[in-house]
């Protein structure tokens, strides 16, 4: 049974080797043809989707932290975050009307970032303050990492407005969220 399955692995990993090293004039022609627009259009709808992917979790992790939190430090930092992405989700949403990309935006959260949620959610008093201050740091220079990164490649200048103005603003965050860490 196990060799019938790695067998029909193998197989599956070949037959896909074969197809992606195909040279077909057909495939060509469909690579040539693709203007690098369209190209470059899917880059920056990826960049949306990601930004309000992330902007959307982290509004709803601030909503509890406000909410849940033990500490009134991490409960002024969740109200504070709230805030900041809150603001940052509709600055989004202009930006991508403006771009044309509105119809990369998500209306929900992902599964993943779902899950993430309903882990939080699981947690109570100063397990739930110390996560929430970790997540805060940890995805905020994960943010600024991406960010940066995209402002290496954007050339839509909505989106570079809004990726620098963003960097900005999650720099000042990072400090305050040291600042709330310090101060307990």
């Amino acid at each position: 049974m196990l060799t019938d399955k790695l067998l029909t692995l193998a197989f599956g990993l070949l037959f896909l080797l074969m197809i992606a090293c195909g040279d077909s004039p057909k495939t060509e022609q469909v690579k040539t043809d693709t203007p690098p627009v369209i190209k470059e259009m899917s880059r920056s709808a990826a960049f949306i989707d990601y930004a309000a992917s992330t902007t959307m979790l982290q509004a709803e992790l601030a909503r509890l932290a406000s909410e849940r939190a033990q500490s009134e430090a991490v409960k002024a930092l969740g109200a504070e975050m709230l805030d900041f992405y809150s603001q940052a989700m509709k600055q989004l949403q202009e930006v991508a009307r403006a771009e044309g990309l509105h119809t990369s935006l998500p209306d929900s959260l992902g599964s993943a970032d779902r899950a993430t949620v309903e882990e939080f959610g699981k947690l109570t008093g100063t397990a739930f303050d110390e996560r929430y201050k970790a997540y805060v740091y940890t995805s905020q220079q994960s943010q600024l990492d991406h960010y940066q990164e995209t402002l290496l490649r954007a050339e839509e200048e909505e989106i570079r407005n809004w990726v620098n103005e963003m960097q900005l603003q999650l720099r000042a965050r990072l400090q305050l969220a040291a600042r709330y860490d310090s101060a307990r």
